[in-house]
């Protein structure tokens, strides 16, 4: 975006007061270059506006997710009973923490950037509740699914949220401009997908064999 669209209407306006006193004629084809670059001026703030709105509808994303993953372990803990599975959930869980503090920071370092968008109409968002309820309750410590049955239920849920959080960073990453975010998400993008092949190959192991 242009930082300052203010100081060059105001050289625009300079420019036309002086081909004023030189030349009526040379006035006239001014004021319609700079209606024109004034124009395109306009439709390029409105398309880097538009561009980092959906960006920051991404990086929204990407922050609740991250979020919401970080506690994954304080909520499943008690039922974990084997010890390769409590390293993989631990792993994503402290990276996901990480992650979304980092996330916080970078909105001091960069203003432009927002994590705090409602990206959801309200019946997706009631929708999404609800199932979150539900998996709550099916995976309860006391009367949710417990052991292997368990276990199971909850790797494949992760890799599904894993892969989920991978495709959005590498699109974060494709798409923003700024170099320095740019490579931020493409890390977190590496490391959520290093993390759905970890839990791909111990579903496979353990309950595929």
């Amino acid at each position: 975006m242009n930082e300052h669209p203010i100081s060059d209407r105001a050289r625009y306006l300079a420019r036309g007061i002086l081909l004023v006193a030189l030349s009526m004629g040379t006035l006239s084809g001014c004021a319609v270059v700079s209606g024109q670059n004034d124009k395109a001026q306009t439709a390029n703030d409105a398309e880097s506006r538009t561009t980092r709105g959906e960006l920051n509808a991404g990086y929204s994303d990407l922050y609740s997710s991250a979020s919401g993953l970080s506690e994954v372990d304080k909520i499943f803990y008690v039922k974990v009973e084997s010890d390769d599975v409590e390293k993989v959930v631990t792993d994503v869980t402290d990276y996901c923490g990480q992650l979304a503090t980092r996330l916080k920071e970078l909105t001091a370092d960069y203003p432009a950037l927002a994590i705090n968008r409602e990206i959801d109409p309200p019946i997706i968002k009631a929708a999404r509740d609800a199932q979150k309820k539900a998996t709550l309750k099916r995976f309860a410590p006391v009367v949710g699914d417990s052991g292997t049955a368990f276990e199971r239920g909850l790797l494949i849920r992760l890799l599904g949220a894993v892969d989920q959080q991978h495709y959005m960073a590498a699109t974060l990453a494709e798409r923003e401009p700024n170099p320095a975010l740019s490579k931020i998400m493409a890390n977190a993008a590496d490391r959520f997908a290093g993390f759905y092949d970890e839990i791909d190959t111990l579903l496979k192991a353990r309950f595929y064999r």
